[in-house]
């Protein structure tokens, strides 16, 4: 178990990694990471419902969790957007909220999605289905789990990206944000893990 989740937990530093070098050596400024770290929860949404698909054996909860879910990241999104139209007017630049909405995905980068899905898809594998957390999770459990890190995480990342952006979004605050967003993950990551872990006896 300990060596499943150093490897598991190694793969989100490395997937993470990719961001903060796109802020470092590429100019990623606040909203392009914000975007990304909004679609890696979308990742984790997907996982969680299928872990209460799983655990349920029915839709009922599934669906009812895609619908609350989803009305959360809903709301995040636009936060972002109303974040992105802010830096663009600050900019000098004025854009409708579809051409916003394009504009973003143009500059999107993929390859740093597809790495946070490859990792949380090998945690799932690895830890879900390899380390039977299948057979001790609960339906609620499993629709409790994301709403913790999404809510901590991504709020620390709200309020430091506005206070950034007071600042002229200077590199060293924005690399210190993903990295901040980096420990924040590992810490959930391990801790969840650990009591899922099933219980050694005396």
């Amino acid at each position: 178990m300990v060596n499943r989740l150093r490897a598991t937990s190694t793969m989100l530093v490395l997937a993470n990694l990719i961001p903060l070098g796109g802020v470092v050596f590429f100019d990623w400024d606040v909203v392009m990471v914000l975007a990304l770290f909004w679609l890696e929860n979308v990742f984790i949404g997907l996982f969680a419902i299928t872990k209460v698909a799983i655990a349920e054996k029915n839709l009922f909860r599934p669906l009812m969790f895609l619908v609350h879910y989803g009305g959360f990241m809903m709301g995040h999104g636009m936060i972002i957007l109303l974040f992105y139209g802010r830096s663009s007017e600050s900019a000098g630049q004025s854009e409708p909220i579809a051409q916003q909405v394009l504009h973003l995905l143009h500059e999107f980068n993929w390859w740093a999605a597809a790495a946070l899905l490859v990792s949380h898809a090998w945690s799932f594998v690895a830890n879900y289905i390899g380390n039977a957390e299948s057979k001790r999770l609960t339906g609620l459990q499993a629709m409790a789990l994301p709403y913790r890190r999404m809510m901590i995480t991504h709020v620390a990342l709200l309020v430091g990206a506005f206070a950034l952006d007071e600042l002229g979004q200077p590199v060293v605050g924005v690399a210190l944000l993903v990295l901040l967003k980096i420990g924040l993950d590992v810490r959930f990551h391990i801790s969840e893990h650990r009591r899922l872990a099933p219980q050694e006896r005396p």
